[in-house]
């Protein structure tokens, strides 16, 4: 049954071993499936404020270098717009080609020249005075020329910059043959960002100057490719959110600006998707020139980048966790090693070897555990013990009975014939001696022994101190000082006598002074203190103190039974009233001995005067 208990347990312990790893790989791999998506979206979060921060910096530079090309492009327009060879010209009501009018056309032309030549960013520029005169960077000479016949003019950006008094307007989409009739149309056939800005007066009084400059797209585009990289993705907006510049082809697959339109602020994000990726666009708005600039940021970089790092945690994990799942086993079967060893001697307790111990120091909670079987062990041993002496004491403690169960009528007849016996002799000591023996006696053989008065205590102490006046004569004297009060207290019979008779036993010396024993009655709130001091010999310290442990302990004191009646005495008071009443002792070699009983007062609402 044994081997069967002990191979169960063993199956069990590696049953348990199994679950518990089982548990553990269970809670790694979730562990690392929620470490794998943490990772992941913080590793993008990070990326993408780190793209998004780089963008904005981006962004600012190459706002700050388009402002710089704008205000340029302004600084000419306005020279244009006021030189004083272009208001003399849109000054003539018709075109007079004059030695003075060609003076003033080489005058603007070569000022056109030089803004051509000195901005790298102005492809061409064109001059319209009063729709009937035209001076251009690509024209070399000015002709009277019929409106109508020129798209630029016929256009509604044309009618906006004309209709708004020096409000400069920016548009794209237009073609340098647009400009002008003569124009070769297959020059150049690429779409242009124009600048345009009139002044003057009416159209009557024919005061009017528009100047249009072609801003060099190649050279924007260069320009936002060295603010943002050769493989970005930027467009420049104008006012009205068209597109003016962008660096890659916008087809239908473009770039959706809608989210811009929908707010006010001068930088922000978006979430978008560009040719089936998605990201997000950054964009910086300049409120001065009205320029947008928008940058598209994939997230295909941050996904490889966050990728990269999945693995690598991936990877690590499964090492690290290998390495756990080793080591937890290795602990596993170390932990399980005390529970073998506590099983096995659970099974040798419930054999019945009582006592068994576990040698094993453990300082954690197993540690404990085998501490407290070690100690349940050990006390089951002791109980074992108590028990089979108790059996021995209790034997013994029959056999005494037995021999002392003497009937109380015959100890009363015994008594009655020496009674009758001293009468007949005429021995009237001897009656009387046999009396109060008799009377003292009467409630230890009644079967229903219950508390006494405290007055008939007394009067059972005084008849005992009767008999003690045929032995010692005048040597021994009991003075009793109570309140009347106090003699309905109810206690157990034979209290205070054996008391006495322990005064008298160990404090009277022989030819010496008369022993004299005092009794006196204290009440205090529901408590009732009798002291019996005497004038004996006393008791030495260690003496009191074993007479004094005794009392503890419930227990004589001395192998000789000696004071077995204050034990006894102070065990019936302890077990009828609780631990906090019984006996106490004070003794002072030579002086005297003081015995102080602690009883309780019963509430008279509750119990009546025996």
């Amino acid at each position: 049954m044994k081997c069967h208990t002990r191979q169960s347990y063993r199956e069990r312990k590696v049953s348990l071993a199994r679950q518990i790893s089982l548990g553990t790989a269970a809670i790694l791999v979730v562990a690392m499936l929620l470490g794998l998506q943490f990772i992941w979206r913080y590793t993008m979060s990070v990326l993408s404020e780190r793209d998004k921060d780089a963008a904005f910096k981006e962004l600012r530079n190459a706002q700050e270098q388009i402002a710089l090309v704008y205000d340029s492009v302004c600084s000419n327009i306005n020279l244009l717009l006021y030189d004083r060879d272009a208001i003399a010209i849109a000054s003539e009501s018709n075109v007079h080609v004059t030695r003075e009018y060609l003076s003033h056309v080489r005058n603007i032309h070569t000022l056109l020249t030089g803004m051509e030549q000195d901005n790298q960013y102005i492809d061409s520029l064109f001059l319209y005075i009063n729709d009937n005169a035209f001076i251009s960077t690509v024209v070399t000479n000015s002709v009277p020329f019929d409106a109508r016949t020129i798209p630029i003019l016929q256009s509604d950006f044309y009618q906006e910059i004309c209709d708004s008094v020096y409000q400069i307007r920016i548009t794209t989409g237009h073609e340098i043959n647009e400009f002008h009739g003569y124009l070769d149309p297959s020059a150049k056939n690429l779409p242009l960002i124009t600048i345009g800005c009139a002044s003057g007066s009416t159209y009557q009084n024919l005061q009017k100057r528009a100047v249009m400059i072609n801003l060099n797209a190649k050279m924007l585009d260069s320009l936002l490719r060295s603010c943002f990289g050769e493989d970005s993705c930027v467009y420049l907006l104008n006012e009205n959110l068209s597109i003016l510049q962008a660096t890659h082809t916008v087809d239908g697959a473009g770039l959706d600006l809608s989210p811009l339109a929908n707010g006010n602020n001068t930088t922000g994000q978006f979430p978008a998707s560009l040719h089936g990726s998605t990201g997000q666009a950054v964009y910086m708005r300049n409120e001065n020139n009205g320029f947008t600039i928008v940058k598209y940021i994939s997230d295909n970089e941050n996904r490889q980048d966050a990728t990269a790092l999945e693995i690598i945690f991936f990877v690590v994990f499964i090492l690290c966790g290998a390495i756990a799942l080793v080591f937890m086993r290795y602990w596993i079967y170390r932990c399980l090693k005390p529970l073998d060893a506590l099983c096995q001697k659970m099974s040798e307790l419930e054999s019945g070897r009582l006592g068994v111990q576990i040698d094993l120091a453990l300082r954690n909670e197993l540690g404990n555990v085998i501490q407290h079987f070690n100690l349940m062990s050990q006390a089951l041993a002791k109980m074992d013990e108590e028990n089979r002496e108790a059996e021995k004491a209790l034997h013994v403690q029959e056999i005494l009975a037995l021999r002392a169960q003497i009937n109380p009528h015959f100890i009363f007849n015994v008594l009655n014939t020496f009674k009758w016996m001293a009468l007949s002799y005429k021995a009237d000591d001897l009656e009387e001696c046999i009396a109060a023996l008799a009377e003292i006696l009467l409630p230890v053989f009644r079967e229903d022994i219950g508390p006494i008065p405290l007055r008939k205590e007394i009067h059972y102490l005084k008849r005992y101190l009767l008999i003690l006046s045929h032995q010692f004569g005048s040597q021994v004297r009991l003075d009793i000082s109570l309140d009347p009060t106090l003699e309905s207290v109810p206690l157990p019979p034979l209290t205070l006598q054996p008391i006495v008779e322990n005064c008298v036993r160990h404090g009277y010396v022989p030819d010496g002074p008369a022993l004299a024993i005092r009794i006196t009655a204290l009440a205090e709130d529901d408590t009732l203190t009798i002291s019996i001091a005497d004038n004996g010999c006393g008791m030495d310290g260690e003496t009191l103190l074993q007479v004094q442990l005794s009392l503890e302990l419930g227990e004589n004191s001395g192998s000789d039974g000696r004071h077995i009646g204050l034990a006894n005495v102070h065990r019936r008071l302890t077990l009828n009233y609780g631990p906090q009443y019984g006996l106490r002792i004070q003794s002072t070699p030579g002086t005297g001995t003081t015995v102080e009983i602690r009883l309780p007062i019963p509430n008279p609402a509750n119990s009546g005067t025996p």
